[in-house]
């Protein structure tokens, strides 16, 4: 048991100086290029020191599915402040999907007549969404996730998706 804790201990103590190594590089006389974790050779002038940065890849982003849906079939979301429980239920669609989106709140007069030219409609209804070309009024949880289906995203969010982001002022409280 002695040396099993003898072991363990100088097996920490010999990984933990394996990250602080230094790396060499040097060219001999015959053009060879080396690199060690030793110095060279004493008749090596030139030797260069080369900074290993930290290896990581980033893990915590949208998966590759979603990622390619959102490139080819944006997501815009459209309510208004007096859109409350629907929009919510369109809004947590989205959320627990994964999926990113854009949040347009319908707010102004101007706001209207850019929604009706966009969607194609005479009609103020919310929520509504564009994926892409496709535009879908009024929210029908169904129709929503088939929607999103053929565009390629995932039913489940594999990680955390960015918050959406809104075009239109934040509404004020009363």
């Amino acid at each position: 048991m002695r040396i099993v804790a003898i072991s363990l201990l100088s097996l920490a103590v010999f990984a933990t100086g394996a990250d602080a190594q230094t790396l060499y590089r040097w060219v001999d006389k015959n053009g060879k290029v080396t690199y060690s974790d030793q110095p060279p050779p004493k008749e090596i002038k030139q030797v260069e020191q080369p900074r290993l940065r930290s290896s990581t890849i980033e893990t915590s982003g949208a998966g590759y599915e979603t990622q390619k849906a959102a490139q080819n079939f944006p997501v815009t979301l459209y309510t208004t402040p007096d859109c409350v429980s629907e929009c919510a239920n369109a809004r947590d669609l989205l959320t627990r999907r994964g999926i990113p989106f854009s949040e347009n709140r319908v707010v102004t007069t101007q706001d209207g007549d850019s929604f009706k030219k966009t969607l194609g409609t005479d009609k103020l209804l919310f929520p509504a969404m564009t994926m892409g070309s496709q535009k879908q009024i009024g929210f029908e949880a169904d129709i929503w996730h088939g929607l999103l289906d053929s565009a390629g995203y995932p039913r489940t969010a594999i990680s955390q998706a960015a918050p959406p982001t809104s075009s239109a002022p934040a509404p004020v409280a009363k």
